[in-house]
């Protein structure tokens, strides 16, 4: 397994950036696990440690693979699954306090909206949903799902 670290600062002018740079790192690779730590500072900034291992096609688990996929790919009913899911994101980010993409990936989320699992084993089969996220967000997502 693999480590790499990631400082999130949270002033305006670099947030953006940082943001980009872990979801595309965490998009390339085979994620088994993150954990944040909030540095005040100045700036203040999030350290976040991504373990994970090379994507070299094998997998422990079977995934189904994940195109990308952009909002501009979503039916109008997608797209307004894919807002209450980013809503949910960002009220469960502020209540665990850790930063959005720790809760859930805009890619994971755009997935979700698109292929609308019915149910956690269908939610385990989509990238950046595994064991751990399935246990902590699975039934809040599947609830949002089964809202529309």
């Amino acid at each position: 397994m693999n480590l790499k670290i990631f400082n999130n600062r949270l002033s305006a002018e670099n947030v953006l950036n940082d943001q980009v740079a872990i979801n595309t790192f965490m998009n390339s690779v085979d994620v088994k696990n993150t954990t944040a730590q909030f540095i005040p500072g100045n700036p203040d900034y999030w350290s976040i440690l991504v373990f994970f291992e090379e994507n070299n096609g094998t997998q422990t688990k079977p995934k189904e693979k994940t195109p990308a996929i952009t909002e501009d790919d979503l039916t109008i009913d997608e797209a307004t699954i894919f807002s209450a899911l980013k809503l949910w994101r960002k009220d469960r980010a502020t209540e665990i306090n850790l930063p959005e993409f720790m809760v859930c990936h805009n890619a994971t989320l755009l997935f979700i909206a698109k292929e609308k699992p019915k149910d956690l084993v269908e939610l385990s089969k989509i990238k950046g949903m595994g064991d751990q996220k399935i246990a902590t967000y699975g039934n809040d997502i599947i609830a949002i799902l089964n809202a529309f």
